[in-house]
Parts: C-alpha cells; sequence; structure tokens
C-alpha cells in the first residue's frame, strides 16, 4: 500500500524518531531524573551544616561529608547525562541520515535542489537529534521534578508550595505565548538556509562560466547579500530564544524573591500567620535553597525551545521526503530487488503528457500519448534538446507531468522509492559509489558471480579496464574515461533484473563493432524487459517496436509549426 506523503503528520513523525535509541534515551532520562532528589538533599545538607554552624554545635563532619558526597553524586549524573544526551543525538541524527541519504538516493528527492538535498542531510537530520537529546527528555524531567519539589514544600510549608504552585503556570503559559513566533522565525531561518546551501552550490557549480564572463565580484555580493539575509533570520530567532529566557528568569527571581520575603519576615517574627511562625533557620534556608532549584528544570527547557522551534520545521521537510521514500513505520527499509521479485516486463503507455520546467517556458510536449506492449522497446528520437531525457525522467517518476500520466499495465505508474527494483536507469552522467566496478556491479545484482560481472562488461565493450573487476571507482567514475563510466552503468543496468530499461544514449561514442555488440545485448533481452531507449543513433532502429520523435518547441513569437511536435511512427522507420 502506498503512504500518500501530505497524509504524514510531521509531529507524530518527529516524536516517532525516538525508537531510534530506546536504551540509550532511558539512561538518558533516568540520570536527568536523578538531578531534582539529588537537590533536595543537597539543600537540606547544605541548610543543616549552616544551622550547625550558626548554633555553634558540634558535629559539622557528619553534614558536610553528606553534603560533599550528594555533590560528587550530583556531579557523577550530570556528566552522565552529557554522555547520553551526545549518544541519543548521534545515535538519532546518524539514523535519520541514513535514512534520508537512502531516501535521496531512490529519487524521493527529486524536486529538492541539491542545496535543499545536503540541508535536509546535514542540518535538519541533526536538529531531530537534538530536540529528542534536549527539549523532548526535558519536558519530561521538568513535570516529574517539579511534582517532587512541590511535594517537598508543601510537606514542611504549605504557603511556600503554594507559592511554587501558583508561580509555575506562568513560565509554560508565556512559553507557548512566544513560541508561536519561535516557530514562525525558525520556519523562516530553515528556508532561508535552504535557499543559501542551493544558491551557493549553484555559484560553485558554474565558477567557471562566472569567471569567463568577468561576474566574480558580482556574485560574490550577491552571495553576500544572501548570506546576510540569512545571518538576520537566524538573529531574529536568537533574539526570540533570548525573550523566553528573560522572561522565565523574570518570574523565577520574582518567586523566588517571594519566598525569600515570607520566610525572612517570619524569622524576624515580623508577620506570624500560616505555619510560618514555626520556621526555624534551617527550615527557612532549606526552602530559600529550594526555590531556584525548583525552576531550574523549567529554565532548562525554556533554554531548548529553539531547538523544538527547529525540529517541528525540519520535520515538515524530512516526514514527506521520508514517506516518499517509503520508509514510514518500523519495517525495513527496502533493498535492491531480486531476480525471483522484479517481476513481469509492465506494459507502457502515456496519456496525453504535457510538460514545461516553468510557466513563462515553452511546453516540451503538450498532449503526449503512446503505447508501448510488455517486453517491447520504444525509441526516443530527435535533436538534442527536444526534451528525451526529460521524458525518461518522466516515465521514471523522477519528474511530474503537468498534465496526462504514465501507466504501467493500464494503472498509474508505482513510485518508484516504493516499488525498488521495478526499472534501471543508465544515464548520461552517470553516479557511482566508492569502490570498485564489482563494487559498483553487485549494488544490483549481489548473487552475482565474477564470470556474470565479466560477461555484462564484455557485452558493453568494457573488457580493457585498468584492473578488470578490481579498477577503483569515485562517484564520478574516477578511473574511468567519460565514455566508460556510461557504459559501466549500462553494464548495471544491463546485470540488474529490473523489467524495465531507461537507457539514454547507450550507444554514444562507440565504433560500429562495439555498437553493434551492445545492440545485439540489448535484443537479447527485449521480451524479457520494456525498454525505453533516448538515441540519435540508427544502429538501433532495429530494435524497436514504437518510435516517438520529438521536435523542438518554437521560440517565443514564432509560428507555430505546421507539423505536430510529436507523432509516434513505425518500428525500422
Amino acid at each position: 500500500m502506498s503512504i500518500d506523503p501530505h497524509q504524514i503528520d510531521p509531529a507524530t513523525w518527529l516524536a516517532d524518531q525516538r525508537r531510534h535509541a530506546p536504551r540509550m534515551l532511558r539512561r538518558l532520562l533516568l540520570t536527568a531524573l536523578a538531578d531534582a532528589p539529588l537537590a533536595i538533599v543537597q539543600a537540606a545538607l547544605l541548610a543543616w551544616l549552616a544551622a550547625n554552624l550558626l548554633a555553634g554545635r558540634g558535629g559539622l563532619w557528619t553534614p558536610a561529608t553528606l553534603l560533599l558526597l550528594a555533590l560528587a553524586l550530583r556531579a557523577v549524573a550530570g556528566a552522565a547525562r552529557a554522555r547520553y544526551s551526545a549518544g541519543v543525538a548521534a545515535d538519532i541524527t546518524r539514523t535519520v541520515r541514513e535514512r534520508v541519504a537512502d531516501a535521496l538516493l531512490r529519487g524521493a528527492g527529486a524536486a529538492l535542489p541539491p542545496g535543499e538535498a545536503s540541508t535536509a542531510l546535514l542540518e535538519q537530520a541533526q536538529a531531530v537529534g537534538r530536540y529528542h537529546a534536549g527539549f523532548a527528555v526535558q519536558r519530561r524531567v521538568a513535570s516529574l521534578a517539579t511534582v517532587l519539589f512541590l511535594v517537598a514544600a508543601f510537606s514542611v510549608d504549605w504557603i511556600v508550595g503554594l507559592i511554587f504552585l501558583c508561580t509555575a503556570p506562568l513560565i509554560p503559559v508565556f512559553m507557548m505565548l512566544v513560541g508561536t513566533g519561535a516557530q514562525r522565525a525558525a520556519d523562516r531561518q530553515l528556508d532561508s538556509l535552504r535557499f543559501l546551501g542551493g544558491y551557493f552550490l549553484d555559484r560553485l557549480r558554474g565558477v567557471l562560466t562566472l569567471r569567463a564572463f568577468a561576474r566574480e565580484e558580482a556574485e560574490r555580493r550577491a552571495v553576500d547579500t544572501v548570506n546576510g539575509e540569512y545571518r538576520r533570520h537566524t538573529m531574529k530567532v536568537l533574539r526570540i530564544a533570548f525573550l523566553t529566557s528573560a522572561v522565565l528568569e523574570l518570574f523565577a527571581a520574582l518567586s523566588v524573591a517571594l519566598v525569600a520575603l515570607y520566610v525572612g519576615l517570619h524569622l524576624l517574627k515580623l508577620v506570624a500567620f500560616g505555619p510560618g511562625p514555626a520556621l526555624t533557620f534551617g527550615t527557612g534556608l532549606w526552602l530559600l535553597l529550594l526555590a531556584p532549584e525548583f525552576y531550574q528544570p523549567l529554565r532548562q527547557l525554556a533554554a531548548g525551545y529553539h531547538d523544538r522551534a527547529a525540529a517541528r520545521a525540519a520535520a515538515e521537510v524530512l516526514a514527506p521526503l521520508l514517506a516518499a521514500g517509503g520508509q514510514t513505520g518500523d519495517g525495513p527499509v527496502a533493498t535492491a530487488a531480486t531476480a525471483t521479485d522484479a517481476g513481469p516486463p509492465p506494459a507502457l503507455t502515456l496519456d496525453a503528457l504535457s510538460f514545461r520546467f516553468a510557466d513563462d517556458q515553452p511546453a516540451l510536449f503538450e498532449q503526449l500519448s503512446a503505447t508501448l506492449p510488455a517486453g517491447g522497446c520504444l525509441l526516443l528520437r530527435g535533436d538534442s534538446g527536444t526534451g528525451k531525457s526529460t521524458l525518461l525522467r518522466l516515465i521514471a517518476g523522477l519528474l511530474a507531468p503537468q498534465q496526462g500520466a504514465v501507466l504501467h499495465d493500464g494503472r498509474p505508474a508505482p513510485l518508484l522509492t516504493e516499488h525498488t527494483g521495478r526499472l534501471a536507469w543508465a544515464g548520461q552522467h552517470p553516479w557511482f559509489v566508492h569502490g570498485t566496478v564489482a563494487e559498483n556491479l553487485r549494488l544490483v545484482a549481489p548473487e552475482a558471480d565474477d564470470a556474470d560481472l565479466e560477461a555484462v562488461l564484455a557485452e558493453c565493450g568494457l573488457t580493457a579496464l585498468p584492473a578488470g573487476l578490481a579498477t577503483p571507482l569515485d562517484e564520478n567514475g574516477g578511473g574511468l574515461s567519460g565514455g566508460q563510466g556510461r557504459r559501466l552503468a549500462l553494464a548495471r543496468a544491463l546485470l540488474s533484473p529490473a523489467p524495465l530499461l531507461l537507457l539514454d544514449e547507450p550507444t554514444a561514442e562507440l565504433d560500429p563493432a562495439s555498437e553493434a555488440r551492445l545492440v545485439d545485448a540489448l535484443a537479447a533481452r527485449k521480451g524479457t524487459r520494456t525498454l525505453v531507449i533516448a538515441t540519435h543513433s540508427p544502429a538501433l532502429a532495429p530494435l524497436a517496436d514504437h518510435s516517438l520523435w520529438l521536435s523542438a518547441a518554437p521560440a517565443p513569437g514564432e509560428q507555430e509549426e505546421t507539423a505536430p511536435r510529436h507523432w509516434e511512427a513505425p518500428a525500422h522507420d
């Protein structure tokens, strides 16, 4: 069953990410909760020691030793909390990054610019980890610690307990009031960061062109302007965060002052109401020391409110992305399909497709239709720039048409990311993983032996690799020439059990003998695979059951050509 990314609740998705570090989260919660009772004990021991000193009584070694022990235990608990907090943040961030990377590799982020994809992979995944290591845990700690402090205060003096009880709700109320603005500011900051990442990456990619046209200084100023906008958004978020902290500190200070005033007036015998007249110096000092500790968990909660806003903003992007990647729920991430689960070749129908990249640009196709039987071969023909590669992306589901649909066996094409292994793509600019040629080929056929790999390499004219199957590669195919890299991507597609093959210029830059060998390899797979091939080469014409010819769109202001922009021609045209 497919999952609609728009139906994913970001808040639910964000809360669900804690399952990636359950054991570490339990330890973090226990060490964080230990601080409240230790703080109560520490305040009691300090008041006991001060009362003995003031009264001139002996027996100071016992409270002093216990106080040192309490301080040591509290320090150990704090160190353990910091360690587990870092572990939770690292575990959740790593897991979310792995899932985001897997979704991006499966095409779920095809609509995201590279800068936004990198932001999702780095900053947004880290924001989710920080949230669960900080604010999410502190929210539970603050609620439980508040109850514990109230019980301790009411057990000694109900008026101090009432002061705590009346002032404590003011803090979350003002957090909610300020939090609305904080969330909007965090959303704007995240949008600015995504734009800045893509903007800067585009300038780096085009640096040679910018230098050729002497635009370096102008683009540097433009980058400075965009960077300044992001800086302003960041400072606005920080201003709101500091405002939240200032509000909390104000109420905490007023509350501590009320407790100090109540205790001081009763110890000076200036007032006499409630249980105050019975207060001793030690008890009053303990209540006074307890007051700042009572508000400390709430102050820590407010300090992490910015992390909550950043995580909620990140979830708005990551939840639909991972849902589109077929990675919601607790099930395992899909792996490469095997030959037994790839399924039969699909019949392919292009139903009145219309596509343009922007509203102010001419359409690449309008009402484009074609039908290909299962196991057939469709050739996409036409001049460069007429949309052959774009049409392949539409068939693959990497782009969405403005009108029309792509149908497999008469049904809307399934999401690529939810049906791994249903198609294989060999493009003009392939990507690889760091490793050897054999490791890259076994991405699609883990069980293939060396003989299988060498056979498919021979079909693609790659028998003369520098180190054979052990030839090392980087992401861009470094270690091979450009033509060899494209043929290796083609070999990977042919080795795949996918029933639908999308090939972009597979015979480009091949000599006639190598091209003929490759045509024979494709002919051998026809019938068991459905082939869609974008090509300029007439050598592939004998494979075609149908040819779809694409022509350039008319320039703005030109008269529309009398011939249709596309038509379906018979095979062997």
